[in-house]
């Protein structure tokens, strides 16, 4: 994942606290690489796949923000909910539920 002084993206994700300023991005980046969908995953590895969603909406002079994650196979849901974030760090919430249901 990481190394000890510079961790790596998951664990950023997992330990973040709220507020915390990530300053500049590291020189070198490491490019995700796109799964096929869904519908063209082998059956053995459909059970692994977790689908999450985040969203900002304005309600008042406020932004309220949800996070969700959803598992079709093992039916299991989580979300999340709050004032004042945008939506992706909604999106970045929505991606912590999916590790902590993932581990």
């Amino acid at each position: 994942m990481g190394k000890p002084n510079f961790p790596g993206i998951l664990e950023e994700i997992m330990d973040w606290p709220e507020g915390r300023d990530f300053g500049a991005l590291p020189e070198k980046v490491i490019h995700a690489q796109e799964e096929p969908p869904y519908n063209k995953l082998p059956e053995n590895e459909r059970g692994y796949a977790l689908f999450t969603d985040g969203s900002c909406r304005v309600v008042g002079d406020h932004q309220r923000w949800n996070a969700v994650v959803w598992s079709r196979t093992r039916q299991v849901a989580e979300a999340a909910e709050g004032e004042d974030e945008s939506s992706q760090f909604a999106e970045v919430k929505a991606i912590q539920l999916a590790l902590k249901i993932a581990k």
